[in-house]
């Protein structure tokens, strides 16, 4: 007899397949849909309210709810136009994966608490410093994402470079702590640096090239200055497929100076690691062995459902001595737990999705899907250059490309910026296509990432095409000649 007060449901098989039916249909139409959803917050509010449920609600009302309001009001990430941010549309056997996860509910945060998420995890993380040429005593953790990546690493930097920081702090450290990362990396960087104590002010931006890639030169130069200036450096941040161009910075020429001067060298390869599945991708990465720790998404060109971090040390015992832990409630703890490799106690698991992703599919399909987003990105770049108006503003390395419209006559660069801003808000507006832009020099670009399984050369076509229409309409009546 069910106990009238436990939380089961009756008719649990027909609701779970209620809600499979709703995944199926928006997988099956995720083509057809408007990519961004043109429903206001405030018509959301309305629909969804905010009072709070002390009664429950018939099960079947929510689904209705969930079926017109829920599912039509969100954005479609795995739309083949959705070419915005590097969250990708994850594929259907990592969501399969999601959900068995989220059915078994594992905790990996010790072997004992979860045995098969724990030895699963511990597999992903061996074939993930497999693929980016690290050995066997190199470890890691799965995260939430890149910020959370980049965190952890530093976090081990910090305590790697000086010994007992995670437990008597910084304060009584002789010189202030800097670090260094590109002009182009991700502002987790400053993130993390706030949160370890080193402060946002600490954070040294070196400047970049004409292909903004970091300027190994101002490197030296900017530590130089600062030992000289009392500062004591401690780590580099290089870009492997930098946020607004998907540059890669020089890592072989970064290792040489992180290694002659005892710095820790991390490369966040967030968006970028998925490349090293390919043949040119490999050697657009060569180097990555050589640093002290990487930062890499299953959930960007993995194509795993969120959230899917991973953060890789060449030499687990960092991460151990950053985290380690003692509690008498969690029982009698080993080394190997997952629990003393990083910030979370309770935590997702998050191998089950990735593991069964990447065994459905096999590297050699998603490498063949990674080289087939490069390779439409460099024909997205040829067919703007053979168009009138059209000016690529930066290098495509990977699979982001940066371009903006120049009508004639040319107007100057406040209202060229204008125009951008005007192009890629029609062009979200119709529905058919969603990016963002991207500032390089001051200049406002239009910026297309190429990180979807499902775009194809027909959406490449038909994205230039209406970008051409919607950029000749607006410089017309808006800027005319």
């Amino acid at each position: 007899m069910q106990n009238e007060e436990s939380l089961d449901l009756r008719n649990l098989d027909r609701h779970l397949e209620e809600a499979l039916d709703i995944i199926r249909g928006y997988m099956k139409g995720i083509r057809e849909d408007p990519v961004i959803p043109t429903v206001t917050r405030g018509e959301l509010l309305a629909k969804l309210g905010d009072g709070l449920p002390f009664e429950e609600t018939d099960i079947g009302a929510l689904f209705e709810e969930i079926r017109h309001t829920v599912a039509p009001s969100c954005s479609k990430i795995g739309h083949p136009r959705f070419l915005a941010w590097i969250v990708t549309g994850p594929s259907p056997a990592g969501t399969i994966g999601e959900l068995l996860n989220v059915g078994l509910n594992q905790v990996p945060l010790s072997f004992k608490g979860g045995p098969v998420a724990t030895v699963m995890e511990e597999i992903v993380i061996r074939w993930f410093g497999r693929l980016f040429g690290y050995g066997s005593t190199s470890g890691g953790i799965l995260v939430s994402g890149g910020t959370m990546a980049n965190l952890t690493a530093l976090a081990a930097a910090r305590e790697a470079r000086f010994p007992s920081a995670m437990r008597r702090g910084i304060q009584r450290l002789s010189h202030p702590l800097v670090m260094y990362v590109s002009d182009q990396g991700h502002m987790s960087v400053e993130r993390s640096a706030g949160m370890l104590g080193i402060g946002s002010d600490f954070v040294r931006r070196v400047e970049t090239d004409e292909c903004y890639r970091m300027r190994v030169d101002s490197l030296q130069r900017l530590i130089d200055g600062d030992e000289s200036n009392g500062f004591q450096p401690f780590c580099v941040v290089a870009q492997a497929g930098a946020v607004n161009t998907g540059s890669i910075d020089p890592i072989p020429q970064i290792a040489e100076v992180c290694e002659s001067r005892g710095l820790w060298l991390h490369v966040d390869a967030s968006y970028g690691g998925a490349a090293i599945l390919t043949g040119e991708g490999h050697s657009l990465l060569g180097g990555i062995s050589r640093a002290d720790s990487i930062a890499t998404d299953p959930h960007k060109w993995f194509f795993i459902p969120v959230e899917a971090g991973c953060v890789l040390v060449k030499n687990r015992a960092h991460l151990f001595d950053a985290f380690k832990c003692k509690a008498g409630y969690l029982g009698e703890e080993t080394s190997s737990d997952f629990m003393n490799y990083g910030f979370q106690l309770t935590r997702a698991s998050r191998a089950l999705k990735i593991w069964f992703g990447l065994k459905a599919y096999g590297l050699k399909k998603i490498s063949r899907i990674v080289e087939r987003n490069i390779t439409l990105a460099r024909d997205f770049k040829r067919m703007l250059e053979e168009k009138p108006g059209w000016e690529v503003c930066a290098p495509v390395e990977l699979s982001i490309v940066c371009f903006r419209y120049v009508p004639e006559p040319r107007p100057d660069e406040t209202k060229l910026n204008s125009l951008q801003y005007e192009i890629l808000s029609t062009l979200e507006t119709s529905g058919q296509a969603f990016l963002t832009p991207a500032i390089l020099d001051r200049r406002v670009c239009l910026r297309v990432c190429f990180a979807n399984h499902r775009t194809d050369s027909t959406d490449v076509s038909l994205l230039i095409d209406l970008l051409t229409s919607i950029a000749e309409r607006i410089s017309s009546t808006v800027h005319p000649r």
